[in-house]
């Protein structure tokens, strides 16, 4: 139940997060580059959310950080 809590999470503030980076390309349309664009979105909070959603939603589909041998000590 914790995994699915944590995979609905990220999830969330995934698509919140790259939604927000996706608002930040109308700078696009008052005259900056895009090499400036892509600065400015590197070094905002949403794109560290972001990764940091990924990380987690990699961790949790992948069953990484799981002990898959405590359950079978406890069985015997």
């Amino acid at each position: 139940m914790f995994r699915l809590f944590l995979f609905l999470m990220s999830y969330g503030l995934l698509i919140l997060s790259v939604g927000n980076l996706i608002l930040y390309l109308n700078y696009r349309t008052l005259g900056y580059s895009w090499i400036v664009v892509f600065k400015f979105m590197a070094h905002t909070s949403a794109f560290y959310m972001a990764i940091g959603s990924v990380i987690v939603l990699c961790a949790v589909v992948l069953d990484l950080g799981y002990d898959k041998t405590l359950n079978e000590k406890e069985k015997m």
